[in-house]
């Protein structure tokens, strides 16, 4: 990445139309440059935020704001901003309107941390503070803070909107703003679940093996005997929590003959073999079962994506840069770039940085004995953050073809850490890992998360 030559809190304003489900949408779009203080009190670095407004809205004091974030760490807004809810999105090299887009329902605010996109540190200042979890969710949650103040939407319904890492910043800011007696937000929306703590060997196994289902079907390695994706998911779910999870508790003590009738039973639900599933334990292997589920064909499938594939002989690359499905961003960050400085009038001071690598092998989780995130798990934060406001509503989606964050491993984690089922809204997608990028999957996620905010702006106006 590319620091900065010195601090900077630009503000770029443009104007634009769009029509959405067909009402002409006329907003202004907002450049916000925000510094960033380091340990030393002085700018260490800068933050870039991305704002879309609706103009003259019939009730502005109670239109919802999304603040929206992806992962990584060290991914940019843009999955989200580009190619996901906001008003405009990328085709390929071109740019157009985005039908899916939310801001016929709401104001959007996409945020870039530092290190990413447009957001990058001061040179000669030291930026790590920004690279742990603590510090990454108290600077993401200043910049909204901030951002609000300045536009007049103290009092706007808030909701915050996280994919994959972005789902662990969202609560870690739930967790810091509890310790310092913040306000919560209105609601959370979780894409692409990703909340640390893991499990133990049996439960991460049952929780993935939905997903295998999925994905052998997809690729039609097993009979799918009339069945949709949805309808196989959930055929898989159910075995997965009653026969199988009993059995991979057991782990090495499960008898033989109990392990092949197992394995009997699984090859028809993820597409490998009995013999391969006994062999190699009943607890399949992610690894594995992508280079093993279409090896007849020479090809293996991707995890981010598991529909994409290549051939295994040219998969001789490193973790993640194996994954075919995995994409760095870097055929974007100039068309992205173009769009901010002929659109947007807001010239990148350094190239874009979709996705930064770099951060992520750097990353302090804060997880160490003592560290401020130990736990584990982030799912409690939510959980405490829902005792402590009664009307916080959560959002969750995922991907049927998702192996890095398995669909149902987020709904478990959610469930064994006590959030109600009565204040979310779960959804799983025909898709992959980033649901906006696919086309099915950005209109199904725009339909549902419309319906979603709706809920509450409704709830506020009671």
């Amino acid at each position: 990445m590319v620091p900065r030559a010195a601090a900077s809190a630009k503000v770029v304003t443009t104007r634009h139309t769009i029509t959405l489900a067909g009402k002409r949408i006329a907003y202004r779009a907002i450049v916000t440059e925000t510094p960033m203080a380091g340990t030393d009190g002085t700018p260490a670095a800068v933050v870039v935020t991305y704002a879309y407004v609706a103009e003259t809205p019939a009730n502005p004091a109670n239109r919802p704001v999304l603040f929206i974030f992806n992962g990584g760490p060290g991914a940019s807004s843009s999955p989200l901003h580009m190619k996901g809810i906001g008003p405009r999105r990328l085709d390929g090299t071109r740019i157009e309107d985005n039908p899916h887009s939310l801001l016929d329902v709401a104001d959007l605010v996409f945020i870039d941390p530092v290190g990413t996109g447009a957001s990058m540190p001061i040179a000669g200042k030291d930026a790590t503070p920004f690279f742990s979890v603590g510090g990454d969710a108290r600077a993401t949650t200043q910049v909204i803070d901030g951002w609000k103040k300045a536009n007049g939407r103290t009092t706007a319904p808030t909701i915050v909107v996280g994919e994959s890492y972005g789902t662990m910043r969202a609560l870690a800011m739930l967790n810091e703003a509890m310790k310092a007696k913040q306000a919560l937000p209105d609601g959370i929306v979780l894409l692409a679940l990703a909340l640390g703590g893991g499990g133990s060997p049996a439960t991460e196994a049952m929780v993935q093996l939905p997903t295998l289902s999925a994905i052998a079907w997809y690729h039609n390695t097993i009979d799918r005997g009339g069945r949709t994706v949805a309808q196989q998911f959930e055929a898989a779910r159910a075995f997965a929590e009653s026969a199988y999870i009993t059995a991979t508790v057991q782990g090495s003590a499960l008898p033989d003959a109990e392990r092949q009738a197992l394995a009997a039973r699984m090859a028809p639900l993820i597409g490998l073999p009995a013999a391969t599933i006994a062999k190699d334990g009943i607890a399949i292997d992610k690894d594995n079962f992508m280079l093993g589920l279409l090896a007849a064909k020479g090809l293996r499938t991707g995890q981010l994506d598991a529909r994409v594939t290549r051939a295994i002989a040219d998969s001789n690359f490193h973790p993640p840069f194996d994954d075919p499905s995995m994409s760095l961003g870097s055929g974007t960050a100039a068309t992205i770039e173009s769009y901010l400085k002929d659109e947007l009038g807001y010239a990148v001071p350094s190239p874009y940085r979709s996705l930064n690598l770099g951060i992520n092998f750097k990353w302090n989780y804060e997880a160490g004995r003592g560290g401020a995130y130990s736990g584990g798990s982030f799912a409690p934060f939510l959980a405490s953050a829902m005792a402590a406001k009664p009307t916080l509503q959560v959002f969750t989606g995922g991907g049927y073809f998702d192996l890095t964050t398995p669909a149902e491993a987020g709904i478990f984690a959610l469930n064994q850490a006590g959030v109600p089922v009565d204040r979310r809204s779960s959804h799983v997608y025909p898709t992959g890992h980033s649901i906006g990028e696919d086309e099915s999957g950005s209109a199904l996620l725009s339909t549902d998360l419309h319906a979603f905010v709706a809920g509450i702006a409704a709830a506020r106006r009671m």
